[in-house]
């Protein structure tokens, strides 16, 4: 059971695989009267965990891509402001504070809250250059939103590009934050990154998008010069993620080009597999 303080909002979570960092999260967001969570097909202890929580609503759902199993959480969802968070992410007691007044304010003039993301790369918080903590859509209203196209950041309101309604969007203060995974390292980005280069890759090459050998070649000499002079008050952090922003970039363009010239399909098997 809830208390009667808690916030009358839904939290929405899809997890996969996320043991390591669900206690955390759910820690977080006690406050909150519910927190769906959308699993896909966890092999470890996601589903046990979760449970010992009373305000989770636990749901499986087979993984049909980020875009349908998000609006598959808003779907789950039981009041009318959502905050969406992810399984390697906390909220701050001050972030909850802030949602907890927006929604007793409950101002459906705005209908999509941004929040900052503290990020970490090898033990420190990344506030300059490539990586850096910056706003994200987070806070919305359940029956006016939905997410779209092949970016789960990507959302619409009123069955219209957020994006072509900044009036409906407002800022939480910058100092109140979601925090990323604290032990994010180069090992954890590079298992990463090839998959979501993949699917970069993938869906600019479905918008047209082609590229020539020599591009793929220099793009990762400008990116990393050019990412190193950006981060450079990052220090040694900043030189690895200049680097790893270069790769991951000429990662895609490699992607690109191997499409182009070498299968014959309209949707890549990384768009079927990761967008659904």
């Amino acid at each position: 059971m809830t208390n009667d303080l808690s916030i009358p909002a839904s939290v929405l979570i899809i997890a996969q695989n996320a043991e390591k960092h669900l206690r955390r999260c759910l820690d977080s967001l006690k406050a909150f009267k519910e927190v769906v969570i959308i699993d896909g097909g966890s092999k470890d202890k996601t589903e046990e965990i979760a449970k010992t929580y009373p305000n989770v609503k636990f749901v499986k759902n087979p993984w049909p891509g980020f875009i349908p199993q998000r609006n598959v959480s808003i779907d789950n969802a039981s009041y009318e402001w959502c905050f969406m968070i992810d399984s390697d992410e906390a909220a701050t007691p001050e972030l909850v504070e802030e949602i907890r007044k927006v929604v007793e304010k409950n101002d459906r003039t705005i209908a999509m809250w941004r929040v900052v993301r503290t990020e970490y790369f090898e033990g420190a918080a990344i506030e300059y250059g490539h990586g850096r903590s910056d706003y994200q859509e987070r806070l919305f209203l359940r029956d006016r939103t939905r997410y779209t196209g092949g970016n789960h950041h990507l959302h619409l309101i009123d069955g219209i590009d957020l994006g072509k309604q900044p009036h409906l969007m407002a800022d939480f203060p910058r100092h109140v934050r979601v925090l990323h995974d604290p032990d994010y390292d180069l090992d954890a980005m590079i298992t990463k990154m090839p998959r979501f280069s993949m699917l970069i890759g993938s869906e600019k090459f479905n918008k047209g998008r082609r590229v020539s050998a020599p591009e793929v070649i220099f793009s990762f000499v400008w990116t990393a010069i050019r990412m190193s002079w950006r981060s450079r008050k990052m220090g040694k952090r900043g030189i690895v993620l200049a680097f790893m922003k270069a790769y991951s970039d000429s990662l895609a363009k490699l992607y690109i080009y191997d499409l182009q010239n070498f299968r014959n399909i309209k949707q890549s098997e990384a768009d079927k597999k990761y967008v659904g």
